[in-house]
């Protein structure tokens, strides 16, 4: 990533790879990517804020492709949330913003909802990634609701996710990955409308695999097994949830529970698929700094 440096971060048995730069005098936002992708996705967001504010993104354990494939248990959340922990302490950030994807932005709820950790937090941005236990909340009272009305958008929310039922089933996932997974990721992003040339596309093999079949143990390791459900009215931090309006696998109704939970809480919407970061990032960097510009002035 140009204009950011690298740093390695020790963990029992393992390494994380971060990237960081930007101004040292503002406080720390912190990047979280999701699956199967790397923290090379908020490349262009990253560059573009770091004018204005440091900037850190981490690749989860197992990535990138030189580093040896982690056991499942690497990926459950409280051992991500140490992760980022520590990324968080070799910095040296006592405060930060953050900002998550896909299932960056479900490890970012969980940090921002920790009773701990969260209190470091000022401010939370999240794209298409639901806390999993707010989610099954939601989707529970309305299975339970017998409402029509509230029962549809459950179900067509369980519809959009069957896409994980294969990679819960760990040797059913693993084995359609080796056998046409890159090419299959190629073409979602392309339909999502990542540009024919975005650097995204051109990830090797060896990466892509990297990227897909260790961190696959988010699923199994914790949609079946959530975190704790946080109290209600717990996260008082600002809250910016971005929609991405077409995204296939993650629906806005989903998330009509979360100002129970989330006491200051905006909703921006984007006309974007699922990685609007890279098909729409100008926008994302757009609300990302009027967001965190208005944020960080009141924090000093």
């Amino acid at each position: 990533m140009s204009g950011l440096a690298e740093t390695w971060v020790e963990r029992p048995g393992y390494r994380l790879r971060v990237r960081h730069g930007g101004n040292p005098e503002r406080p720390l936002v912190l990047f979280l990517h999701g699956y199967p992708d790397s923290q090379r996705m908020w490349r262009e967001i990253m560059t573009a804020l770091a004018d204005d504010h440091r900037v850190a993104s981490l690749d989860w354990p197992g990535i990138p492709a030189v580093e040896p494939r982690q056991p499942a248990r690497r990926y459950r959340i409280d051992r991500l949330l140490a992760d980022i922990e520590a990324v968080i302490g070799v910095l040296g950030a006592n405060r930060l913003h953050l900002v998550g994807h896909d299932w960056g932005a479900t490890i970012g709820w969980s940090y921002v909802t920790h009773p701990d950790y969260g209190q470091r937090v000022l401010s939370w941005s999240f794209i298409s990634g639901p806390h999993l236990a707010i989610w099954r909340q939601w989707g529970l009272e309305g299975l339970r609701s017998l409402s029509p009305r509230r029962m549809w958008p459950v179900v067509a929310q369980l519809l959009r996710a069957s896409y994980t039922l294969p990679l819960l089933a760990w040797p059913l996932g693993e084995g359609l990955w080796r056998l046409g997974g890159v090419p299959a990721w190629r073409l979602v992003l392309r339909l999502a409308g990542v540009p024919a040339d975005d650097p995204l596309l051109e990830e090797s093999r060896d990466q892509v695999m990297a990227m897909a079949l260790g961190p696959m143990a988010l699923y199994r390791q914790n949609v079946l097994h959530p975190p704790p459900l946080p109290p209600k009215a717990s996260v008082t931090c600002p809250v910016q949830l971005i929609v991405a309006e077409r995204d296939p696998f993650v629906s806005e109704a989903g998330y009509a529970n979360l100002g129970d939970y989330a006491t200051d809480l905006r909703t921006a919407r984007l006309p974007g698929s699922h990685w609007v970061t890279r098909s729409h990032p100008d926008e994302v960097i757009a609300l990302l700094r009027a967001f965190l510009t208005r944020k960080a002035g009141q924090a000093r």
